[in-house]
This record gives C-alpha cells, sequence and structure tokens, in this order.
C-alpha cells in the first residue's frame, strides 16, 4: 500500500514518529511538509530528513494560514508517487482539502483527513457564538468544508463533540482516534523522577503540583493559582514552566499574579525542550489542566493529560471540554470551569491520597498507554486504513 501524508505537524522532526511506524507495517509513505513556516515570528526552515523517517518532500507553501495555505507542486508530486491513499493531517475547513479533494477523486485515490474541531461551523452558530463580524469568515470555512465533505473518505476527528457534529452535517465516515503521545518517552520513569527532584531541589515528602502547556487566557492558569493561595498544607510546591520565552500580555499578568502572590517560595520555574518533558512531568505527582470554555473555544484535546497521566500524575481537570473525555463519567477530580473552591478541595483530596500512598501510579499509567499512545492511533488508523480497502 502507498500512502502519501500531508502534515504541518511534522515540519519538526520529533512529530514525525506516527509516519516512522506506519512505515514499519509494510505501508510506503511518503511525507509531504512545508519548508518553512511562520509561526507568529517569522518563517523558519523545516527540520532536516532523518535516517529513520520515511521519504520526505519539502514544498513551500503560499502562505502560514492553516486554512488557506496550499503546498506548490502538491499535485506534481501526487502524480510522481502515484499513491493508493492520500492522508491530509488537517481539517476539511481548508484550501488544501478542496484541492486534494479534488485531486483524490479525479484519480480514484482515497483521501483522509483530520479535524479538531468541536464547535458548530456553520455561519450562523459562529455568528450567535462570535458577532456578526465573523460572518465572511465563517462563510468561508463552512463553504470549503461543504466542497470537500464528499471526497472525503474518512474524517477523522479527537474528541465526541467533533464525532457528532460531522457526523450531522452528512460525513459518511467519521472516526474518533486518540493523538497518541510517545509511549518511548512518556512513561513512569523512577530515575528521571529522582534526578529531575535532585536537581530543583525537592524533598521526597515533597508533593509536586504542576501546569504543563500554553500559557493562554483559555488554559485557566489564574484560576489555578488563586486556588493555590488558599492551600493551607505546607508540603507542596508549584511546577510550571519558565516565563522566558513568553511575551504575550495572558503571560505577562500570570506571571505578575505569581510575584504578588503568596506563592513566591513555592514556585518553581522549568524550561524543557520537546524530548525533556516527559523527565518533568515525571518529578510531579498532581497536574491540572483548569481549561476555561469562551465564546470561540472549547478544550479540544488536551494532548498534556495523558502525557502526565502515563508519567504517573493524579490528574485534576475542568469538567467541559474533551479533556474530561479521558477519565469515566465518574471520575472523581473533575470540577466546573471557574469553581476554585471545588478546584482547592480536590487539590487537598489528591495531596491527602498522595501522602496516603493510595494513589496507583502504575495503574492509571497502563490504563492511559493502552487507549491513547501512538501505538492506540496507530491500530485506530490501520483498521480504518484497511477496512476502506475492503469496503470502499
Amino acid at each position: 500500500m502507498k500512502l502519501l501524508a500531508i502534515s504541518t505537524s511534522s515540519f519538526t522532526a520529533t512529530n514525525r514518529e506516527f509516519y516512522r511506524r506506519l512505515a514499519s507495517e509494510n505501508i510506503e509513505v511518503h511525507l509531504v511538509i512545508p519548508a518553512f513556516w511562520d509561526f507568529g515570528k517569522g518563517w523558519i526552515k523545516a527540520d532536516e530528513q532523518l535516517p529513520t523517517d520515511p521519504e520526505i518532500s519539502f514544498l513551500r507553501a503560499s502562505n502560514s494560514h492553516q486554512r488557506l495555505y496550499y503546498l506548490k507542486n502538491i499535485r506534481s508530486i501526487i502524480h510522481k508517487f502515484a499513491p493508493d491513499s492520500i492522508y491530509y493531517e488537517g481539517d476539511p475547513g481548508s484550501l488544501m482539502a478542496a484541492t486534494l479533494g479534488q485531486i483524490a477523486k479525479k484519480h480514484k485515490i482515497m483521501l483522509f483527513a483530520l479535524s479538531c474541531e468541536n464547535l458548530s461551523q456553520n455561519p450562523i452558530a459562529v455568528v450567535k457564538r462570535e458577532g456578526i463580524k465573523q460572518l465572511f469568515h465563517a462563510s468561508i470555512k463552512y463553504a470549503l468544508i461543504r466542497l470537500s465533505m464528499k471526497k472525503i473518505h474518512t474524517l477523522f476527528v479527537i474528541n465526541n463533540e467533533g464525532l457528532e457534529y460531522f457526523q450531522t452535517i452528512g460525513f459518511k465516515n467519521v472516526v474518533k482516534t486518540p493523538l497518541g503521545f510517545n509511549e518511548q518517552f512518556f512513561h513512569i520513569n523512577e530515575t528521571w523522577r529522582k534526578s529531575i527532584r535532585e536537581k530543583l531541589k525537592i524533598a521526597d515528602n515533597t508533593i509536586v503540583i504542576s501546569y504543563f502547556g500554553r500559557l493562554v487566557y483559555e488554559k485557566g492558569v489564574h484560576l489555578l493559582i488563586r486556588a493555590l493561595e488558599k492551600l493551607q498544607a505546607n508540603n507542596w510546591v508549584f511546577l510550571i514552566d519558565d516565563f522566558g520565552r513568553y511575551k504575550n500580555d495572558y503571560q505577562v499578568k500570570i506571571q505578575e499574579q505569581l510575584i504578588a502572590s503568596k506563592l513566591q517560595n513555592r514556585i518553581i520555574f522549568f524550561e524543557a525542550k520537546h524530548g525533556e518533558i516527559a523527565q518533568y512531568m515525571n518529578a510531579s505527582d498532581i497536574a491540572v489542566l483548569p481549561s476555561i470554555p469562551t465564546k470561540k473555544w472549547v478544550e479540544q484535546y488536551g494532548r498534556v493529560v495523558p502525557e502526565a497521566m502515563a508519567c504517573g500524575n493524579r490528574i485534576i481537570v475542568s469538567n467541559v471540554g474533551a479533556q474530561a473525555s479521558f477519565f469515566e463519567a465518574s471520575y472523581a477530580y473533575k470540577y466546573s470551569p471557574t469553581d476554585t473552591i471545588k478546584l482547592l478541595a480536590l487539590l487537598e483530596k489528591a495531596m491527602e491520597e498522595i501522602s496516603c500512598k493510595q494513589f496507583n501510579r502504575k495503574e492509571y499509567a497502563s490504563i492511559v498507554t493502552n487507549n491513547f499512545s501512538l501505538n492506540a492511533q496507530i491500530k485506530t488508523f490501520l483498521n480504518t486504513l484497511n477496512g476502506a480497502i475492503i469496503k470502499p
């Protein structure tokens, strides 16, 4: 089988592991990546092809807008490689999806795509949520969704809301998939735990409460800080990413909030490369994702939840958004967004659980690895791909 994959996330070499593993499954993979991309600070070059990577074509992008970019020479790459299937690691409401749909239909190639959406993209619904100024952009996006819909054989989604929405508007095949974490990095490692805690001068009996992820308003870090200020226990510290490379207004406010708080002697800042974050997750005991839904956004996945869980953390999450779906409905460590009193109670409960050694780190890590790792994503993808070949 020959699979052509178009992936902007694979711009970074560490994100290509999914395709490396596909290539080991008797699939001939050809990966297409933008040669340059602008993440908001100017155009930078993609990571070079590694010896372990499948064959890669680096193509010039017309722009860096995820919905409106086009990869130059993509038609010639498809013609030369002659794939059986195309996997567009992007949303159907995009220029690339519409273009790939036309090509796939013409050459009778199966097209697969991936969406992270969990809100209705109907222009009327968007205007109700975000205001009349969004009508033009919402109309273009929705038109692209409708244009590509009948040409996409299967659409992968990453949350329950996306599954329901795309089925409702008429997509024939919609499959929920995890965004698998690399279990080679994210797993319980007592050596890492000891090393990082020694490096940060954290005593064995000190509980580490942590926040991993982006520092933006929607992640609710300011509310977590408010709850932490009210903790009465003494045997804890707060681990959070360093502010050195951040510049937006919210990050400045968080830094100011921490400085003005009672937490100054409990804060431990860290800076880790992508391959090192699992080491700091191992050093942590409790990881919190206090996401807040807004008119424009509701947590679409929350990748740090399964990653931190695989590293042995007790997870506390707000209960609106996809982050809550990593757990059963009865999971006791969920709370309503903005309810800092309940969040405080859950922090105290988790600390007591850990102090009394009632939390089985290995059991929870095993569950999440079985269901949300890269191996789980590969299994879902291959089952879908093979099923499409048998029943096109």
